[in-house]
């Protein structure tokens, strides 16, 4: 279909936009989950009042995560730029737009985790310390089969997130669908095809993640009230 609007070479760098893009979010999308999920149990475990308190640690990590939030992606993918120059010797291209699309989802999926968590049952708490549940039996038997279908929520809001995200990080020439979009499209002057063709794919792959993401919550939902 897309041969129809766009010439053989521009609908190659589509292709080869829409790759990169895949890579940027899955790559980002893997390291953003596991430190986010691992800090998002902190904040809602350790903070006050909370089941663990330990409240140094969850101020810590919450003062961090709402920095990070505070700063805007562009002024942030800046900052990375010499630092990612000096731990890997490159200021451009995939590993500073990795960096800079990992730390923003770490906060972003943080916080969704930390949600997610504090909206279940706070009762499972006390039947989980009565039942004499260590930390892990409490998150694997009690945490997780409750807040299961709202981490799945949390998650897909983080990924359409980071795909958001990711249409910035031509600026540090990390290519993509937001390259082709507005470098090859809206600043070119035949380049309204392209542009069109590219957020068409993102508003697809969008529609893909919250589709599935929706899908897969209410199954565990339905599972866990069944």
């Amino acid at each position: 279909m897309f041969n129809l609007l766009l010439s053989p070479v521009d609908t190659q760098r589509v292709i080869d936009a829409t790759i990169d893009t895949i890579v940027l979010l899955l790559v980002s999308g893997i390291i953003s989950l596991v430190l986010g999920t691992i800090t998002g149990f902190i904040l809602a475990l350790y903070g006050k009042n909370r089941p663990h308190e330990k409240k140094w640690v969850a101020y810590t990590l919450s003062v961090l995560v709402s920095v990070i939030r505070s700063i805007p992606f562009i002024l942030l993918m800046v900052i990375i730029v010499p630092i990612s120059f000096r731990m890997f010797g490159t200021s451009i291209g995939f590993i500073p737009s990795i960096i800079s699309l990992s730390i923003i989802g770490f906060a972003t999926v943080s916080r969704q985790v930390e949600q997610a968590i504090a909206d279940i049952n706070p009762q499972i708490y006390d039947l989980s310390k009565s039942l004499g549940a260590n930390q892990f039996q409490l998150f694997r038997h009690f945490i997780y089969v409750e807040a299961k279908a709202g981490l799945i929520l949390g998650y897909t809001t983080s990924l359409i997130s980071l795909l958001a995200y990711s249409t910035v990080v031509f600026i540090v020439g990390g290519g993509g669908l937001g390259y082709t979009a507005i470098q090859l499209g809206y600043y070119t002057p035949n380049g309204q095809e392209i542009m069109w063709v590219s957020t068409i794919i993102m508003i697809i792959m969008v529609q893909i993640i919250q589709i599935l993401g929706s899908m897969l919550a209410r199954y565990l939902d339905k599972k866990k009230r069944n």
